[in-house]
């Protein structure tokens, strides 16, 4: 119930963040597989079931076993021992406030498994239109500077155009190369909050890929 109240909330959170329906089922997916992974959430989950174990009469219960050797004459005789006792107070001590505790320490870890993960696939979505829109900035001076190259052989525009339409075409090629940067570390970064390796991270980036290509790996055109 906890879980898929989790869930629900976070739905709710990622849509209010402007996801499209397949973006959000892909953090969804990511938070799944980060959850087993991570060293925290673990210990408190061992912690609660621990706590949920002893609740009732098996918590309150404790044995004691023990063995002797007594005899006479140099005549050994093995004796053994077996106690069990039922601690009352244990049994009916209200352990409730306690296991809350655990419950919501469970939970903050949890939470803040889904808080690291969102926050590092957000950077990647962020980082991926930054590399998309590197990548059409490329395009339009490159089309921009075989215009003015036309021109220029009709003598239309001027060598310092052509100058000055190449220099914005290596400023634009050179934004790409930043984004695209950008946009690896952004790819690395989400891998270590998951808690995967890259090439098992982009099997699950996968359904968000738009045209092919490689999430967080340009094709050979420069595009993301």
């Amino acid at each position: 119930m906890a879980r898929s109240l989790a869930a629900l909330l976070l739905l709710a959170w990622a849509l209010a963040q402007g996801l499209t329906p397949r973006e959000v089922q892909v953090l969804e997916r990511l938070v799944a597989e980060a959850l087993p992974r991570d060293p925290a959430y673990l210990r408190a989950l061992a912690d609660l079931e621990a706590a949920r174990s002893s609740l009732g009469l098996l918590g309150a219960l404790s044995a004691e076993a023990g063995a002797s050797l007594s005899g006479d004459y140099g005549q050994v005789s093995p004796s053994y021992r077996l106690s069990v006792s039922l601690n009352l107070a244990e049994l009916f001590r209200d352990k409730g406030p306690a296991l809350r505790a655990l419950e919501a320490q469970a939970e903050d870890a949890a939470r803040a498994v889904r808080l690291r993960v969102a926050e590092a696939f957000f950077r990647w979505l962020a980082a991926r239109e930054a590399a998309r829109a590197a990548a059409d900035g490329v395009e339009a001076r490159e089309a921009e500077l075989k215009a003015v190259q036309a021109r220029a052989r009709v003598g239309g525009a001027t060598p310092a155009e052509v100058l000055a339409a190449a220099e914005r075409l290596s400023q634009a090629r050179l934004a790409l190369y930043r984004a695209n940067l950008d946009l690896a570390l952004a790819l690395e970064g989400l891998a270590r909050a998951v808690g995967l390796p890259l090439e098992a991270l982009r099997a699950l980036l996968r359904p968000l890929e738009e045209g092919g290509g490689t999430p967080g790996a340009p094709p050979p055109s420069g595009r993301p």
